[in-house]
């Protein structure tokens, strides 16, 4: 009777209670990275002032029109990935392997048969997959300066024990999971709002997350060209943005009198599912016959959203009584979400007939992202997610993207390509991941971007019409993380989360986690 109940309180607070999205997710799921055809990832993506392939129609349109004749096209992409966390004591590695049907392509070309004046009309239907969240992130602290239940327990003071049961929704579900396990524990008396962990001092600390998902886009486009001097184009783009992690987030605490090491688990699964429509305009100009110039818009992918997450704790070997395992039931909530806008200018270099060089600079505003929940705005409240839409202001960034790439073609047949690329962070490193005091949500880990290096080499072969381009490209990422809310206060001497006042106290540390991912691309394509 008592999960009913909290099923049917659960539903019809969903929309007031469950926001937690901030400037950390915003951030995480509007950063794209730099994927596509071989020949597109070979030159790290530099492709905005050339034109002439799939995965560059997508940055701008009018290299579409570039185009003479009609193409089909489409690529696979193997990727590994190794993960390494480490500093401040901790450390872990994870690596993961898994296969991508990366890009797919027809491109239909339609000449007047003039060389002057309007020279051709060009269409493609084009898929992209702009982004993997596929990732694993480990790490074993031996040395920890913290206590996650120490962080549960300085969460939770100000509310009375009495109000943490399962059926009050409006009570913080991250606080009942700690205090029905006895994780955490009040005082007595005057101090019954006032909350400090069960277990002795922490002695390690552990977590296991993973993410899966992706963020794919199709793009329906049309470019002209003038005289072979100026191209046009522009392209409605529909994105599909699908996002899952899991994760383990524990820690055990010294031995007793018994020998007993006790220990608990936070584990949490969360999902995010998204479709979202954009539109972008480009322009390319033959300024001399050795000089493209380039420039498109492309404008934020409007999301409408739906996200799910549970969150469970369980418990062994704890001093006081309780519930060892308990969890929370689905939660879920429906929004808007805009992604950046984005804009991009490129110069291309010809030289000659053998070889080419373009230059790419493209800046995406973070900063003015937002979340929107026209249900929830109430006639006094305002904008429901007017909390997270100021945090968004105040740490997002403006992401600078330098993308330089070149070809050389060997033979006829033959080209090699090499490409770098430098993507600065999208987030300030001071930014906080806060749950609200009434929120569903129980996951405390976060991630802060903190920028990418990108590095490629490419090879192509061109015969009678068919072609194949295979693709190195090496991506080096890191982010900073924490298992729970980096600027927590903790009490020096115990290492946890608000035991006491006016006592000297640190700062909770992140820790790297560089992420390297290994592509591989192979296209295959036949022009007609």
């Amino acid at each position: 009777m008592r999960k009913i109940i909290l099923s049917i309180f659960t539903l019809m607070s969903a929309v007031s209670l469950s926001y937690g999205q901030g400037v950390t997710d915003a951030t995480h799921f509007g950063d794209n990275g730099i994927m596509g055809t071989a020949r597109y990832m070979g030159m790290a993506g530099s492709f905005g002032a050339l034109g002439g392939d799939p995965s560059a129609i997508i940055d701008n349109p009018a290299g579409l029109g570039i185009y003479r004749g009609s193409e089909l096209s489409f690529t696979l992409n193997p990727t590994i990935i190794n993960t390494t966390t480490g500093k401040n004591g901790q450390y872990g590695k994870a690596n993961d392997f898994f296969f991508n049907f990366n890009q797919a392509a027809l491109v239909l070309a339609f000449p007047s048969g003039r060389e002057k004046g309007y020279v051709s009309s060009n269409f493609s239907f084009t898929y992209n997959r702009l982004k993997d969240f596929h990732r694993s992130v480990e790490y074993t602290n031996n040395t920890p300066s913290g206590s996650l239940s120490g962080y549960l327990a300085g969460f939770t003071n100000g509310f009375n024990p009495s109000s943490l049961v399962e059926e009050n929704v409006y009570a913080p579900f991250l606080s009942v999971l700690g205090y029905q396990t006895s994780c955490i524990n009040p005082g007595s008396g005057a101090d019954s709002t006032f909350y400090s962990p069960t277990g002795n001092m922490n002695s390690m600390s552990a977590y296991k997350g993973v993410e899966y998902g992706r963020v794919e886009e199709y793009n329906f486009s049309y470019a002209a060209n003038i005289a072979h001097v100026v191209y046009f184009g522009m392209a409605l783009g529909i994105q599909t943005l699908d996002y899952r992690m899991v994760s383990d987030n524990g820690e055990t605490f010294s031995a007793t009198a018994d020998g007993t090491i006790p220990n608990m688990v936070l584990s949490n699964s969360y999902s995010a599912y998204g479709v979202g429509v954009n539109f972008k305009a480009g322009l390319i100009v033959r300024a001399t016959p050795f000089l493209r110039l380039g420039a498109s818009i492309h404008t934020p992918t409007y999301y409408s959203m739906r996200e799910n997450w549970t969150g469970q704790i369980n418990t062994s070997g704890m001093a006081a009584e309780g519930n060892p395992n308990q969890y929370t039931l689905s939660s879920n909530s429906y929004f808007d979400y805009n992604s950046p806008l984005r804009f991009q200018a490129s110069a291309a270099f010809i030289i000659g007939k053998s070889a080419l060089i373009n230059i790419d600079y493209q800046v995406a505003d973070y900063q003015h992202m937002k979340l929107r929940d026209e249900s929830s705005d109430g006639l006094f409240s305002g904008d429901a997610f007017g909390y997270e839409n100021n945090e968004i202001n105040r740490y997002a960034k403006l992401s600078h993207l330098i993308k330089v790439g070149a070809e050389y073609r060997i033979a006829s047949t033959y080209s090699l390509r090499a490409g770098f690329a430098y993507q600065t962070p999208n987030i300030a490193e001071s930014a906080p991941y806060n749950l609200m005091g009434n929120s569903t949500r129980t996951r405390t880990d976060y991630f802060i971007d903190k920028g990418s290096i990108y590095g490629a080499v490419g090879f192509g072969y061109r015969y009678n019409g068919f072609g194949i381009d295979i693709a190195y490209m090496l991506r080096c990422k890191t982010d900073g993380f924490a298992t729970y809310q980096r600027d927590a206060q903790i009490f020096a001497n115990d290492s946890y989360y608000g035991v006491a006042e006016n006592m000297p106290q640190q700062v909770r540390t992140m820790t790297d986690v560089k992420s390297l991912y290994h592509n591989i691309a192979v296209t295959l394509l036949y022009k007609f």
